[in-house]
């Protein structure tokens, strides 16, 4: 078996007809057709979309901030009503710890219930919390 090919071996190589090929269009030629929607179709498009889509945000910022104002406008009016409740609650808490430096204090010779120990014409809110809590609503 000799690794040397044949002397008289003459290869076959392919070839095209002789007439030649046909002159039609044939799958590997490349087809210039219509591939798809053009340049400024496609930029176009986008713009649209875009535009579309900004406006959407816009108008739902728009709804968003008139249901804020009117959420804020609610608490604006409730606002005086829990301010004379806690109004309310402050006096009650006072007068109950008055009562009690009252009764502590009726001992002491020219106490007066409820004047400040500070001398200031700026009136400012005692500190009502007392130290055991019990003036506390439950």
């Amino acid at each position: 078996m000799s690794v040397r090919p044949d002397v008289n071996f003459v290869p076959k190589q392919e070839m095209g007809p002789a007439s030649g090929w046909a002159h039609g269009k044939s799958i590997f030629e490349f087809t210039k057709g219509r591939r798809g929607p053009k340049g400024w179709q496609l930029f176009m498009g986008a713009s649209v979309a875009i535009f579309w889509g900004f406006s959407r945000l816009g108008a739902g910022n728009k709804k968003r901030a008139e249901q804020k104002l009117f959420e804020r406008q609610e608490r604006y009016t409730l606002v005086s009503l829990l301010q004379n409740e806690a109004d309310r609650e402050y006096i009650m808490r006072e007068k109950k710890l008055q009562n009690h430096e009252a009764n502590i204090m009726s001992e002491i010779p020219g106490w007066v219930v409820g004047k400040s120990q500070y001398y200031g014409s700026r009136w400012t809110p005692e500190h009502v919390m007392d130290a055991n809590k019990s003036n506390q609503k439950k």
